[in-house]
C-alpha cells in the first residue's frame, strides 16, 4: 500500500471532521457516541489524521475579540512567487498565504492587535518582503465567515449531541475587549493543538489546571476565543478554491455578507475597504461548479457585481499551518496578532 493510500480520507474520517467542525474540543466520548463508534476508535482516527498532517485544530479569535485585519495582494518577480510566499508565511501576523492565477500572484490575510500595528505592517513590513513588484491592500471591517464550516456528513441530531458542553459560546453576554498577558499566552499555546488538555496547558503556562480551565471557558463564552478545524480538503473531495472580489451596495453589505458567509462552499467572507467591498473564498468540488455559484450570486443579489476572480493554485499557509504542495500541514507558525512588527528582510 502506498503512502498516499494510507493517508486517504474516507467517509468515516469526514464524519469525524464534520463533528469536530461543530465542536472542535468535543471529548472523544461525545464524538464516539454521536458517530456510533467507541471513544477509542474516534481517538485513533483523529490521531492518524493529525500525525499525517491531514487535519488540525487551532485557536482563533472569537467574534468579540477586537482585532484589525487586512487582505494583502502582491505581484511578484517572475520565478520568485514561491520564495516570496515562504517569506510571508514566516511572519506571525500573516495567517494565510495563497498562490493564485491572475495579475496578482498571491494574496495573504493579515491580523494585528490594533489599527496602528496593522498600518505599519501594510505600509512598511510587508511591502519589503523580497520578490514583490507591486502590492495592493484592503482593510477588513467585518468578518462574516472564516472559522466554522459544515461538511454535511452528520445529522442535526448528531450535531446537537456534540455541541453541548461547558464551553458553549452562548452562555455569557459578549464583551468586546482585548486579552491580558495570560489570555494571550493561552491563545498562543492552543495554536499548535486546539484540543490540548488542561493539564498540558497548565504545564506550558505555569498555571493551575483549574485556572486554565476557568479562563478558557470564560473566553469562549464571551466570544473572545474560538477554535477552527482544518483538513486537507482535496482528499475529501473539495479540489478547487476560488477567490472572488465583489462590489455590493453599501446598504446591503451586512445582509449579503451574512448570507454568503453561511453558504456551505464559503471559507472566508469579509467586508473590505478597497476596490471591492466584499471578499470571499469558496471551496468547490471542481472548477465546473463555479458557473453555478456565480449564477446563484447573480440570481440571489442582482445588484452585486462580481469583479476579479482567481483560482488558488497552491496554499502555502492556512491559519498558521505551513502546508506542502499537496496541502498537508508540515509546520506551524503560530498566529500572533500581538507580535511587534519587525521589518521584513
Amino acid at each position: 500500500m502506498t503512502e498516499r493510500a494510507r493517508r486517504w480520507v474516507d467517509e468515516d474520517d469526514v464524519a469525524l471532521l464534520d463533528a469536530l467542525h461543530v465542536n472542535p474540543r468535543a471529548s472523544f466520548e461525545q464524538l464516539g457516541t454521536a458517530l456510533g463508534v467507541s471513544a477509542v476508535t474516534a481517538a485513533r482516527r483523529w490521531r492518524r489524521l493529525t500525525e499525517a498532517g491531514q487535519a488540525w485544530i487551532s485557536s482563533v479569535p472569537g467574534p468579540h475579540l477586537p482585532l484589525a485585519g487586512a487582505l494583502f495582494e502582491g505581484e511578484c518577480v517572475p520565478g520568485q512567487v514561491q520564495a516570496t510566499a515562504a517569506a510571508l508565511t514566516a511572519l506571525p501576523q500573516v495567517f494565510s498565504v495563497h498562490l493564485t492565477t491572475g495579475t496578482n500572484d498571491l494574496y495573504a490575510l493579515v491580523v494585528a492587535a490594533d489599527a496602528q500595528i496593522l498600518a505599519r505592517l501594510l505600509l512598511e513590513d510587508l511591502p519589503r518582503v523580497p520578490g514583490l513588484l507591486r502590492v495592493r491592500t484592503s482593510v477588513m471591517t467585518q468578518m462574516f465567515s472564516g472559522a466554522r464550516w459544515r461538511l454535511g456528513a452528520i445529522s442535526r441530531q448528531q450535531a446537537s449531541e456534540i455541541q453541548t458542553g461547558e464551553e458553549d459560546p452562548r452562555s455569557d453576554t459578549p464583551t468586546p475587549q482585548g486579552l491580558d498577558d495570560f489570555e494571550q499566552a493561552l491563545f498562543l499555546a492552543l495554536q499548535d493543538d486546539g484540543r490540548a488538555g488542561y493539564r498540558d496547558l497548565a504545564a506550558v503556562l505555569g498555571r493551575s489546571e483549574q485556572s486554565v480551565k476557568r479562563r478558557l471557558g470564560m473566553l469562549v463564552r464571551r466570544g473572545q476565543l474560538s477554535f477552527r478545524t482544518d483538513f486537507v480538503r482535496p482528499e475529501g473531495g473539495w479540489r478547487a478554491q476560488i477567490a472572488l472580489w465583489l462590489r455590493v451596495p453599501d446598504e446591503q453589505l451586512h445582509e449579503i455578507g451574512t448570507q454568503l458567509g453561511d453558504w456551505p462552499q464559503t471559507r472566508v467572507c469579509a467586508a473590505m475597504v478597497g476596490s471591492a467591498n466584499l471578499f470571499t473564498t469558496l471551496q468547490l468540488h471542481n472548477l465546473q461548479e463555479l458557473s453555478g455559484v456565480l449564477s446563484r450570486v447573480r440570481d440571489t443579489w442582482p445588484a452585486v457585481h462580481v469583479g476579479d476572480r482567481q483560482l488558488v493554485l497552491r496554499s502555502a499557509k492556512s491559519w498558521g499551518r505551513v502546508l506542502d504542495a499537496d496541502g498537508y500541514a508540515i509546520d506551524v507558525v503560530p498566529v500572533n496578532p500581538w507580535a511587534s512588527p519587525a521589518s521584513a528582510p
